[in-house]
């Protein structure tokens, strides 16, 4: 009962995972990234606070330096992520940004003391090796440097804010995560208005197209996405889970042809493969 539980879950993740690159993708034709992904965090903020009073009869904030930085670095991390996707296609945005536990092992060490095992070290070394195989040929291609360095130093922040939520485990996740996204519109609408001005906000074209992608986006992409991550880790715990949601990124490339007609070269082909073993070596 478990395991068929899990898988449905699983799934369900995946997919919401996956689709979340194009609800962004294409909603950024109607928006700057960062009022885009403001608008997003206080709606999926509010969406999972209200699941959380449904589920538990209470809601309250988590008010620390630790929630503070996890805020920064999840902002931080979306930013430079939507920024990405102004550039590049989602399919490579989701390769460059599953990176991000290849990140996780160092900070891990700096950060928590956490000292890693050598098969993690090894996985970190063959991930490594396969996302620069990727990313030399999908450069090659023709798929834009500045997106791909802005989407990989977004999966350094990814592992920062992933580091600083294992720092607040003693609270509710889902608490935890909607702090995290109510606390983060504001620091990225502050971030928008420091670099749009105030009239950033106003650039929002609200047609249609927009409003779907926004509802995708803050309701499959944010709200159920993390809903369902929490349901995951409760039902088999993180290292249990963690390992089979990078199946994201592969499902995500599948779309990448099926929606854009972005068919990946055998070069790329290879080097995900060896991103994906070094990504589960590293998470075992």
């Amino acid at each position: 009962m478990k395991k068929a539980t899990f898988i449905t879950y699983l799934i369900i993740y995946v997919i919401s995972a996956s689709t979340n690159y194009f609800f962004v993708k294409f909603g950024l034709r109607y928006a700057t990234p960062l009022s885009y992904m403001s608008i997003r965090y206080l709606m999926a903020g509010f969406i999972l606070a209200m699941i959380t009073i449904l589920m538990h009869g209470k809601y309250y904030f988590v008010l620390n330096k630790d929630m503070l930085l996890l805020s920064l670095f999840s902002s931080m991390s979306t930013a430079l992520w939507a920024y990405g996707l102004v550039f590049i296609d989602p399919g490579s945005s989701a390769i460059f940004g599953y990176t991000m536990p290849l990140f996780a092992i160092p900070l891990s060490v700096i950060l928590i003391h956490e000292r890693p095992r050598s098969l993690n070290v090894i996985g970190a070394i063959v991930g490594f090796i396969g996302v620069s195989i990727y990313g030399i040929s999908s450069i090659m291609k023709g798929v834009s440097l500045i997106g791909s360095i802005l989407t990989i130093v977004n999966a350094v922040f990814w592992a920062l804010y992933s580091i600083y939520f294992r720092k607040l485990n003693k609270y509710d996740g889902l608490i935890v995560v909607s702090n995290m996204f109510i606390l983060g519109s504001v620091i990225l609408a502050l971030m928008d208005i420091v670099i749009n001005g105030p009239s950033g906000a106003f650039m929002v074209r609200w047609v249609p197209a927009f409003i779907e992608n926004l509802l995708g986006t803050s309701i499959i992409g944010g709200a159920l996405l993390f809903l369902i991550w929490y349901l995951m880790v409760n039902t088999v715990g993180v290292s249990n889970s963690t390992p089979y949601i990078f199946s994201v990124p592969a499902l995500t490339l599948v779309l990448n042809y099926l929606i854009m007609g972005i068919a990946p070269t055998i070069y790329e082909v290879v080097g995900s493969a060896i991103m994906f073993l070094g990504i589960y070596l590293a998470s075992l």
